[in-house]
């Protein structure tokens, strides 16, 4: 959506912006495959498994037709799952600006999360061994908050997340060097 980018990039330096993974379609895929499976067994043998059932002769209730409309719905509901990932995919961004770091998720409802750099005390990356093959990973952040922020789907969350502990350190770094300053004076 890069609307945190519009709204940032004339007022502040973006140091870094996540990206998140197109590996969340693969639950609509294994949808699609499990019921395209199902429907293609009961397509091929509908007479042997009304036959099992006690209706003899052709098949009555697993027709040709009616299997033709159980397709069709269950290539609506893997359509509507899709549309509802990619919803999800593109409504969420990550920015890391030269103090802060802002998530953004949701379209209608909007949920925004802005956490100083300097108030973040742990950073963590954790990836699954599917995500670790699929080059994707969870960010958690705990900061002085009540609870902590677990941003999922991040694409290379580890090389993100040093991305963001390296600007950490650079402003941990400005904020010792204007305190010794004020020491001096």
């Amino acid at each position: 959506m890069k609307t945190l980018e519009r709204k940032f990039s004339s007022s502040e330096r973006i140091i870094a912006k996540a990206k998140f993974s197109a590996w969340v379609y693969t639950s609509p895929v294994i949808v699609a495959i499990v019921l395209g499976g199902l429907i293609a067994v009961l397509w091929i043998f509908g007479g042997k498994i009304e036959g099992l059932f006690g209706v003899e002769g052709a098949p009555k209730y697993l027709t040709e037709q009616n299997l033709r409309w159980a397709l069709l719905g269950a290539a609506g509901v893997v359509l509507i799952a899709t549309l509802i990932v990619t919803l999800k995919l593109y409504s969420k961004e990550l920015i890391v600006t030269e103090d802060k770091i802002v998530y953004r998720e949701g379209i209608s409802s909007v949920h925004n999360v802005v956490i100083p750099l300097k108030e973040v005390r742990i950073l963590e990356s954790h990836q699954t061994g599917f995500q670790r093959l699929c080059g994707t990973g969870t960010i958690t952040i705990i900061s002085d908050a009540e609870k902590p922020y677990h941003i999922k789907g991040v694409k290379s969350a580890d090389r993100f997340s040093r991305r963001i502990i390296r600007q950490m350190s650079e402003v941990r770094r400005a904020q010792e060097s204007t305190k010794f300053i004020l020491k001096l004076s």
